[in-house]
């Protein structure tokens, strides 16, 4: 004999969302974008300046030349950062913000990578304006390419009032 669902179990094998989703813009499971930034020397010091952190593996050679990384590395900060970018300038677009990370580093950054973020939509909500992605950040350095970040993220995306009205409309 079967027990009855949970309020929390689906009771119904309808196939998931997969959009387009017209609060984020028309995303849709599946879409794709990139962002690319060559990562400075002035980058690691604003960053510095901004949070305060002044751990000697990102200004002290000498140190970091002795340590596993044998050489400076950028904060953890700055390859997760230009995730920021890929959302707000790319998928969904302006507007979006982060609701969660979870995110995995798994190599070091230095000055002269060249960082691509890399974000597929794997999730979009039906009605509200937001998505999953599943996120990867590579450096290029010289001709290697390295994958140092991967991940997913909840991203939620404001739009002006009514501009989803006015997508509805076209």
């Amino acid at each position: 004999m079967s027990t009855p669902p949970s309020k929390k179990q689906k009771t119904t094998d309808a196939p998931p969302f997969l959009g387009p989703n017209l609060a984020l813009g028309g995303v849709s499971v599946g879409d794709t974008a990139s962002y690319t930034r060559l990562i400075t020397e002035d980058h690691v010091i604003k960053y510095s300046e901004i949070t305060g952190d002044i751990n000697p593996l990102h200004f002290n050679k000498i140190y970091a030349e002795s340590t596993i990384f044998k050489s400076l590395i950028t904060h953890g900060g700055i390859q997760a950062g230009i995730l920021n970018a890929l959302v707000a300038q790319e998928l969904p677009g302006p507007g979006s913000v982060f609701m969660e990370q979870n995110l995995k580093y798994k190599k070091p950054v230095k000055v002269g990578d060249v960082l691509t973020a890399h974000g597929k939509v794997i999730n979009v909500h039906k009605f509200k304006p937001i998505c999953n992605l599943e996120v990867e950040v590579t450096a290029k350095r010289g001709e290697e390419v390295i994958v140092v970040l991967t991940g997913d993220v909840a991203v939620f995306r404001a739009t002006p009032i009514g501009e989803d009205k006015k997508e509805e409309e076209k």
